[in-house]
Formats: C-alpha cells, structure tokens, sequence
C-alpha cells in the first residue's frame, strides 16, 4: 500500500441507539487508543502508546465530560447522552512495521512530525491529544479533538469539523437535505486534499488507492512512481533552498560564492517549476495511464540522469572538486533540464574565471591522467 489513511469520527457518550454502523462511545474510544486489555482484544500484544502531543487519555476524557455537562442544545436543553462531544481521527504510514528498514524508518519519522504540524496548523488548541500506535501491523497515530463551548454554551463542532460546518452552512442557506449531505462529503474530500498536500505529497503518497479508481496494476504502478519521483523533487527543492540561504548567510560578499548561490537558485526555481508540471500532468493524468506505461523506462533513465547531474552539481558547489566538473561537462544534457539553461551552466564550467586560469581541456586530460 502506498496511498494515504486519513480518518474522522464524531464520538458521543453514548452510543446512539439507533446507530445502523458500529459505533464507539467516548469511553470505548479512549481506552481503546490507551491499550486499556479489556478494550483491545483484536490486539494480541497490546503495548502502551507513545504520547506524542497534549493531554493524557483519561485527562481527554475528563476534559470533554465536563465541557459535555456545561454544554447546551440550540433550546437552552442539556445535551442528550448520544450527542457528539469529540472527534477521533487516525493517520496510517503505508508501510507495514515489519517491512521497515533504515530509509523507510527515518521517512516515517518525518512524515509523523509533519503530521503533527499539519494537525496543529488545521485544529490549534482544540487539539487535545495525539497517540502513537506500534503494536499493529501498519504505525499510525490517533487524534483527538475537543471543541470550545461558544458563549451560547453550544460545543462548537463546526469549528473543528469541516463537514458539518458544510453542511449546517448549505442549510442555513436554504439547500435541500440531499444538497446539504453533498457539501459535506466535498468538504471531507477537502480535507483529505489538505492532508495529501501538505504531508503526504512529501513521501510519496498518493492521494487514493486503485481500487477506488479502478486502475490496472500497471497503470497504479506507473502512477506511485510519479509520485514517488515528485516527492523526490519536492524534498530536494526544499533541501538546496535551505542549502541556499545557508551559504548566503555564510559567504556574502564572495564572487565566487555568490556565482555558485545564484546557480542554486535557478535549480530551485526550475525543480518547483518542474514540480508544477508534474501536477498539471497529473490532472490530465488517469486518460493516459495506460498509453504512458511504455514510456516509463525512458523517464526512469532521464531522472536517474537529472538526480545525477543535480549530485555533480551539489558536489562541486560544496566541494570545488574537478572531477565534478569534469564529469558535468561532458555528460549528456538531461532531457528535464532545460537547453539554455545547460548551455548557460557549460559556459559557466568551463568559463576563463576559474580561479587558476587553467583551460578546462587541460583541465580534463590532467583528472583523467589521475
């Protein structure tokens, strides 16, 4: 699996007797998120969660009673036992724990961190707690959000909930019921968008799965390696932007510093530019999948051949090494980079302000001589 689990529930003190779904009361849901035995028996281990963020799980569940009991229903009335107080929500990483290695552990660990800020920025203090699970098959984490009380003393669900504040929005203004459930649903698909955005976008994720698309396993491949190859080129537009600024804190007023910053900052603009390109592609993407497949070896060559020329580049701005040089001069112009822009970057490598004067092709006999 290598597409997003993002999910939402609204949690009441009480089940709903005439719920026609399996629900889950507050109580259920927190014990169960806190490996409470008699709570998780679909779990064989169970194992204590990792408090990543906030309040303890019992303290959740006091905070959200009590604001429950102060709580008041549009007629003045104490809130019914079976009205939402809270929501529960849970992140999945799609790789499995025992499928892990060094590289997928360290990208985990990232992705749980822009989870959290995303979960920050999206729900601010009305995010209560947030657990880490390990002891399923996939790692994941579990939100919890208790909303304010309004000065009326209505929970405010609207304000943490994007698709009953969509759809109490489209009743207000008149809509029919079948209207005001649509808006919701697009809100939730908002949401999700949001999600992939700003988190999964960055590992590699993709938006939905195959199945709900119905894609051949072929043209579902074809499509994780697209974006598996725009986080790539994502995380590495932020990594020389911050390689950037670095060396403009650390070099001003160097020519020859400067040159190489300037050089940098054109590769970023092209690599978010290039970004840009992959996601208009992708919205026109589905309808060509399959005609695309036998053109994926050709893109696989040329972004090995990008990631290199980015590599040699990257050394020789740190390094100053010849060999980098040498190697970038003479290797083929990658077919993603643009013509001018590599004419410009040979002109600059192989330019007469070097700082030795040494004529590149002397240059070159001499590395190769080493």
């Amino acid at each position: 699996m290598a597409f997003q689990f993002l999910h939402v529930d609204i949690v009441a003190r009480a089940v709903p007797k005439k719920a026609t779904a399996k629900r889950w009361a507050l109580r259920d849901v927190l014990a169960e998120a806190g490996r409470v035995t008699a709570a998780c028996p679909h779990i064989d281990a169970p194992r204590p969660p990792k408090r990543l963020f906030g309040l303890a799980l019992p303290e959740v569940e006091r905070v959200a009673e009590r604001q429950a009991e102060e709580a008041r229903d549009a007629k003045g009335r104490r809130l019914r036992k079976d009205a939402p107080v809270m929501l529960a929500g849970v992140l999945s990483y799609p790789v499995a724990l025992a499928d892990m290695d060094e590289r997928s552990r360290a990208d985990y660990e990232a992705w749980e961190a822009s989870s959290l800020r995303w979960l920050a920025g999206g729900f601010g203090d009305t995010l209560a707690a947030v657990v880490r699970h390990e002891d399923e098959a996939y790692p994941h984490i579990h939100f919890f959000i208790v909303p304010h009380l309004t000065s009326g003393k209505a929970l405010d669900l609207e304000a943490v909930h994007p698709g009953i504040a969509a759809r109490e929005d489209a009743k207000r203004d008149g809509k029919s019921t079948k209207e005001a459930n649509r808006a919701y649903c697009e809100a939730m698909r908002h949401l999700q968008d949001d999600f992939h955005a700003h988190v999964g976008v960055f590992h590699g994720h993709l938006r939905e799965g195959p199945r709900r698309r119905r894609l051949s396993r072929g043209a579902y491949l074809a499509e994780k390696r697209d974006a598996e190859r725009r986080a790539e080129t994502m995380n590495k537009a932020e990594s020389r932007l911050t390689e950037l600024e670095a060396f403009k804190l650390a070099a001003a007023g160097a020519d020859k510093v400067q040159h190489r910053a300037q050089l940098l900052e054109r590769e970023v603009v092209e690599l978010r530019e290039e970004n840009r390109t992959l996601k208009r592609e992708r919205a026109d993407f589905g309808p060509r999948l399959e005609a695309a497949e036998g053109k994926a070896e050709k893109h696989r060559f040329d972004a090995s051949r990008t990631a290199k020329a980015f590599a040699l580049l990257v050394g020789l701005v740190t390094t100053g090494r010849d060999r980098f040089r040498v190697a970038l001069v003479t290797m083929s112009r990658p077919l993603q980079v643009d013509d001018g822009v590599w004419q410009r970057l040979r002109r600059y490598l192989t330019g007469e302000d070097d700082d030795d004067g040494m004529p590149f092709e002397r240059r070159r006999q001499g590395y190769e001589r080493e």
